[in-house]
């Protein structure tokens, strides 16, 4: 009895931790959503003019980068793309808002749009989410060996894609942050 609580307990805390790996964060109306602060020791304008300088090194042209800017508010949001490790796309379309204040900001980024050289941009959503949880299932679900291995490879390369995305827009505001210290 005793191993078998034990092996209940084992699986659920792998399933927990199986269900977790290659998942796009969402907010509460599952859009994805990517969200950081800092604090570093400056005034609003001072701290607006750095992330101003931030956009101009990671982007490279300004002017094309910035789709809005309130210096009085101390406002910036950010269209652009940064290249992805992912089966389908090449790069991710995103919008990257960040509100500076005296010695804090917050950056978000929202939006994000799956660009590949052969089809349309294509909107990311809780479906990529959606699609791993899915396959978790059937994965599980499966008798045959050889389809429960095929499917296996198949729910690493969704969660491989998800982690691509998310390795990309993690460093880009660690990148914001490093750049504001």
């Amino acid at each position: 009895m005793k191993h078998i609580i034990i092996s209940i307990l084992f699986l659920f805390l792998t399933s927990y931790s199986f269900a977790q790996e290659g998942l796009l964060p969402l907010d509460q109306e599952k859009n994805i959503f990517y969200s950081d602060s800092g604090k570093p020791s400056l005034a609003k304008a001072e701290l607006y003019k750095k992330v101003q300088d931030w956009v101009s090194k990671t982007f490279g042209n300004y002017e094309n980068a910035v789709a809005f800017e309130d210096p009085n508010s101390g406002k910036l949001r950010i269209t652009s793309y940064v290249p992805v490790i992912h089966a389908l796309y090449g790069y991710v379309r995103f919008d990257l808002t960040i509100e500076c204040q005296d010695n804090q900001y917050f950056a978000k980024i929202t939006n994000l749009d799956g660009i590949s050289t052969v089809h349309s941009p294509e909107r990311l959503t809780a479906k990529e989410n959606d699609d791993i949880t899915a396959k978790e299932i059937i994965v599980n679900a499966e008798t045959n060996k050889k389809k429960q291995t095929e499917m296996e490879d198949q729910l690493k390369i969704l969660k491989a894609d998800n982690n691509g995305i998310n390795t990309a827009m993690y460093n880009l505001l660690a990148s914001l942050k490093q750049f504001t210290i």
